[in-house]
């Protein structure tokens, strides 16, 4: 599994736990055969700190958004006007997002849903794919990612985690997923029969680094290093063949952000 190549398809570069160590983790990764990465925003204020540290890797690709845990702490006014200067004027941004619904904390839930609708017309506008965090919220985001799928290139569901109903939605929008080490996690039993279900030609693999660390590491901050354990599990439950599969989700990303030259 050493010389599998593989696309880590979420690393957290600005949190605090990476941020002063990205050069080392950078590394790192590229030492343990990850031939990219993307490094996700979540927070607009923070988007240029973000950029700074990933600049000037070529095979790290970039994202802008604001989580729905942050819409408090920015009007839709200036949501919308952070990201359009930066999706004109930066050409290694590839998603609109870290956005979505998150009704597990306190976030005003109506700011949530129009800051999630801001960020799919933008992508719109700018023809860029939308990377989706949901949580708690299934029947309240479906209908949003129905009315703009048509309108996006394509929608990336970050760390599914998702019901089977939900799952057949969104193979219905022929949306992609992004797979984390929680599949790996004694608790997941209903979560690793659940994305049996999904089409394999719409798999990526993501550490979501530093959090969500796979067994057997569980309790230390995760690396994209971490990332074969994923795709290791994921080809245990649907008994694949790693390089196959390894192959598959790299060109899946490709896909997914139109990388192809």
């Amino acid at each position: 599994m050493n010389n599998i190549k593989l696309i880590d398809g979420h690393v957290n570069f600005g949190h605090e736990l990476l941020a002063d160590k990205s050069k080392e983790i950078i590394k790192e990764s590229i030492e343990n055969n990850i031939i990219g990465m993307l490094c996700v925003n979540s927070n607009l204020s923070e988007f240029l700190n973000d950029l700074k540290i990933i600049e000037d890797y070529e095979l790290i690709d970039m994202t802008i958004g604001h989580h729905p845990n942050y819409v408090n702490q920015m009007s839709i006014i200036d949501m919308e006007i952070i990201l359009d200067k930066n999706l004109k004027e930066n050409s290694k941004i590839v998603a609109v997002g870290e956005t979505g619904l998150d009704f597990y904390y306190d976030a005003d839930r109506t700011k949530q849903i129009e800051s999630l609708e801001i960020h799919f017309e933008k992508a719109s506008q700018y023809n860029k794919s939308v990377l989706i965090h949901m949580r708690d919220s299934e029947d309240e985001i479906f209908p949003i990612l129905n009315k703009f799928r048509q309108k996006v290139p394509q929608i990336l569901i970050h760390c599914f985690t998702g019901t089977d109903a939900f799952a057949k939605k969104c193979i219905d929008l022929d949306c992609y997923y992004s797979i984390s080490g929680i599949i790996t996690f004694k608790n997941a039993k209903k979560l690793r029969e659940t994305i049996k279900k999904l089409p394999k030609n719409r798999i990526i693999f993501e550490t979501d680094s530093p959090y969500l660390t796979p067994d057997p590491y569980r309790g230390k901050v995760n690396h994209p290093k971490y990332l074969k354990l994923i795709l290791a599990k994921y080809c245990e439950i649907l008994s694949l063949d790693l390089e196959e599969m390894a192959a598959i989700s790299n060109n899946n990303y490709s896909k997914l952000f139109n990388k192809h030259t």
